[in-house]
């Protein structure tokens, strides 16, 4: 099972609105990397991805909602309760490892430094490693390898637009 992992793109300052939704500038950006997925799916996304988790904040939800409406078939959005941002990501982590050897692939939007904790123990078994900078929007695919994981690929907004 590959995993992709995506922060969510960019949102209004919690001060403007504390419901957080996505600017224009970040809802054109998830537009743009989830439009270049779709086009070379096949190349970039090989696997079907049949469910997006995200934490239910507005602006992680919108971001999944991009992606989904991009992508054929339209996965199903998941909001789970484990994924804010300052949430232990092990348990997400488990499901995940759990899941390997399945066929197709999971797609999941969240926030900073859940992510990035995430992305640490899949990539080096430590939540505090940061091997992956993120950057809102942008989309790393995460590869199970005969040991561990491995990071294939790395979109990100100012790659595509």
């Amino acid at each position: 099972m590959d995993v992709y992992l995506i922060q969510h793109a960019a949102a209004v300052p919690g001060e403007q609105d504390p419901r957080r939704p996505l600017t224009e500038q970040g809802r054109a950006a998830a537009a743009a990397v989830a439009r270049y997925l779709a086009e070379l799916r096949g190349r970039l996304v090989c696997a079907a991805i049949p469910e997006i988790w995200h934490s239910g904040k507005l602006r992680a939800q919108q971001t999944a909602e991009v992606f989904a409406q991009a992508l054929r078939p339209p996965p199903s959005l998941v909001v789970r309760a484990d994924m804010n941002p300052d949430d232990d990501p092990r348990s997400l982590y488990g499901e995940i490892v759990a899941r390997r050897e399945q066929p197709g692939s999971l797609m999941i939007v969240g926030h900073l430094p859940h992510l990035a904790r995430l992305a640490g123990l899949l990539l080096a078994a430590d939540a505090r490693m940061t091997p992956v900078q993120f950057v809102n929007a942008g989309v790393v695919r995460i590869v199970p390898m005969e040991e561990g994981w491995s990071v294939a690929w790395y979109v990100t907004p100012t790659c595509v637009l």
